[in-house]
Formats: C-alpha cells, sequence, structure tokens
C-alpha cells in the first residue's frame, strides 16, 4: 500500500519539481518569520506568510511522500530522532507559553489574583487571612496590611509578579 502511495506521488510530483519548490517556500516562510518577528511590514507579511506557510505544509508533505524511503532510512539514527524530537519539545514550550500570554486566558487569571487584596485571596482560597499573610512573610514577601495586594508586596520584595503567584499557591498549599 505505502509502495503505491509514494509511486503515485512521484508521478503526480515528480523529486525534480518538488524538491526546489519546498527548499523555496521554506526559504520564503523563514524570511517572513523573521519579518514578522522584527515587526516589519506586518500586515502584508502576515498573511502571505500564513498562506504561503499552509501551501509548505502540503508541499512538504509530498516531498516527505515522494521522499519516504530516504526519511525513514534516515530516523533510523538516533541522532535523527533526538533531533526531531528536541524540535517538538521546543514547540510544545512556545505554543503552551503563548497560550498563556492570549487576552483572556490564564493570564486574566493571573492579572487579577496579582490585583487582589490579601483579604479577598484569603476567602478565595478557603484559608484564615491571618495564616496566609503569616505564610507569605515566612517566604519574604512582607504584608503590611489586609488590603495589600500581592502585586504590591512582590515589589517590595524585589519578586516578579510570576514568582508572586508561586509564593501564593506554596502559601496556600502550606496552610492546607
Amino acid at each position: 500500500m505505502a509502495v503505491q502511495i509514494h509511486k503515485r506521488v512521484v508521478k503526480l510530483f515528480p523529486r525534480k519539481l518538488i524538491t526546489p519548490v519546498t527548499g523555496v517556500l521554506a526559504l520564503v516562510i523563514g524570511i517572513s518569520g523573521g519579518m514578522l518577528f522584527f515587526h516589519l511590514g506586518e500586515g502584508v507579511v502576515k498573511s502571505a506568510h500564513e498562506w504561503l506557510g499552509m501551501l509548505f505544509v502540503i508541499v512538504m508533505l509530498i516531498h516527505i511522500l515522494s521522499n519516504w524511503n530516504a526519511i525513514t532510512q534516515h530516523f533510523r539514527q538516533r541522532v535523527a530522532r533526538t533531533a526531531a524530537l528536541a524540535v517538538v519539545l521546543v514547540t510544545g514550550l512556545f505554543l503552551g507559553s503563548g497560550a498563556i500570554s492570549q487576552p483572556g486566558g490564564p493570564n486574566l487569571v493571573y492579572q487579577a489574583l496579582e490585583e487582589a487584596p490579601v483579604t479577598t485571596l484569603a476567602q478565595l482560597f478557603q484559608v484564615e487571612e491571618a495564616a496566609l499573610i503569616e505564610q507569605l512573610s515566612s517566604r519574604g514577601m512582607e504584608i503590611e496590611n489586609s488590603t495589600q495586594t500581592i502585586q504590591d508586596a512582590a515589589r517590595l520584595a524585589g519578586l516578579g509578579e510570576r514568582q508572586a503567584l508561586k509564593q501564593l499557591v506554596g502559601s496556600v498549599a502550606a496552610i492546607r
């Protein structure tokens, strides 16, 4: 079955055509991606990058099918499998962190927690206010009064806001 698909793909899209098209599209996608990274020509470039990216995926799949034997042989090597796994993991990290920065996503929740007074956080996490203040203080975040926010305490302690949220979660966990 796989051999028949391979032969049909090679017949419809000869390697001497599909390989250069794949290479040129990869170059164009790389250049437009670099332009987007540096915020150059975002409107037109973004649209071209997205559409050519979709075309690239199709052409790349055809290229993989037409070179199936060579690719499977290549991935018998441990270094190729390791490199592919590394790319997948890094991609997953970027995609996962991108969800955090989306408006309305987890970032909205983090911001609300950072800006809430300690008294509200104690109610939210169903812990005693005094115990929460004590735990946060033991973690280097001095709380002057229950109307103070985690954000303010973090600034005073020289912590980043995400570090402060970790301290908050750790404090709540220690109380429970």
